[in-house]
């Protein structure tokens, strides 16, 4: 089972009528902002387990990986999510194995697991990664001829998170998949010694245009292409506005980041990052990914002043980020002074 940080945002897990949100955005919060929190109010309400996961991965991970859930609390209130409701979404994580609880006095902290802390790099490698420019014609093709007929359609599910595509019946590919991850998952799924791995490569003479169109039939590249056109739509009026001059409160800032990530993720998880070559002429996600790395160098310093003043670990303020976040969308070292 993948962890929330690692599924593009789907059906609610707390969607009872009691649930509806009511926003209250902070005083600090400036029009440009406010029309952000209307958005999402009105037009994609957020849910709190995914909220959480989206700030514990972007914001809590690089500074140590632990929290008081009375910081997330404080967060949370002015969206609208009750103590109860990020009381109930912190003990699902920790039922998921993805987070673990320890109890100081009357504070609840909440750190990664193993687990926790291997699923979450993943899906940071794919969240901020740069896009795939170069690529020689190979392909991993994953046979499943020998699984039994009733695992295959778990497999396929679950090899899609990881990009893969079906090529036939029994045949599965991608054209540069984490080889690491795909040998880890068919083990979860004790299917290894039934599947059969194989290296192949595009011959020197194949048409590309009839790559192209298998490629199309097989990923729903339009709805990515809608994904991340409604995606920039949202967010490049926020990066024109700071790059006119307009300036940020460090509440701004991090909702800006928060919601951002939050929204970036949706598209960038279900896309199965294929190379240039294969993808149509202007691609989307190209834009996008340009968008969130300008957006996220603007947002990054403000809103670490925000995580400085309102969270908090077993041990008061939130340690520095770790040297990995200068990484972050192809390099972010000269915002932060590094």
């Amino acid at each position: 089972m993948f962890p929330l940080f690692l599924k593009p945002p789907g059906k609610s897990i707390l969607n009872s009528p009691d649930r509806q949100l009511k926003w209250g955005m902070p005083a600090s919060t400036s029009n440009l902002t406010a029309r952000l929190f209307d958005h999402f109010a009105t037009r994609k309400p957020l849910r709190t387990g995914s909220l959480i996961v989206t700030i514990f991965g972007d914001a809590i991970a690089p500074r140590g990986g632990v929290v008081w859930i009375g910081s997330l609390i404080e967060t949370l209130a002015p969206l609208g999510i009750s103590h109860r409701l990020v009381r109930t979404a912190m003990f699902r994580l920790v039922q998921d194995g993805i987070l673990h609880n320890k109890q100081l006095g009357r504070r609840s902290f909440y750190a990664l697991t193993d687990l926790g802390r291997l699923e979450f790099n993943t899906a940071t490698a794919r969240i901020y990664a740069q896009p795939h420019r170069e690529w020689q014609g190979q392909w991993c093709l994953v046979l499943l001829g020998n699984v039994p007929v009733k695992d295959r359609a778990a497999i396929r599910q679950d090899l899609s998170w990881l990009g893969f595509g079906q090529f036939g019946a029994d045949t599965l590919a991608h054209p540069h998949p984490d080889h690491s991850r795909l040998y880890r998952h068919l083990e979860n799924l004790g299917v290894r010694s039934n599947t059969v791995l194989l290296d192949a490569r595009l011959g020197a003479k194949e048409d590309k245009s009839s790559l192209q169109e298998l490629v199309a039939q097989t990923w729903d590249l339009s709805a990515l292409e809608k994904a991340y056109g409604g995606y920039i739509a949202l967010f490049e009026p926020i990066l024109n506005a700071l790059a006119s001059g307009h300036t940020l409160s460090d509440t701004d800032a991090f909702f800006i980041r928060t919601f951002m990530i939050h929204e970036y993720r949706k598209a960038v998880l279900r896309d199965p990052a294929l190379p240039v070559d294969l993808l149509p002429a202007d691609w989307q996600g190209h834009a996008a990914y340009q968008l969130s790395r300008e957006l996220y160098q603007l947002v990054v310093p403000t809103s670490e002043r925000y995580l400085d003043a309102h969270f908090e670990n077993q041990g008061g303020s939130l340690p520095d980020l770790t040297a990995a976040f200068s990484e972050r969308f192809g390099g972010i070292q000269d915002v932060l002074g590094d």
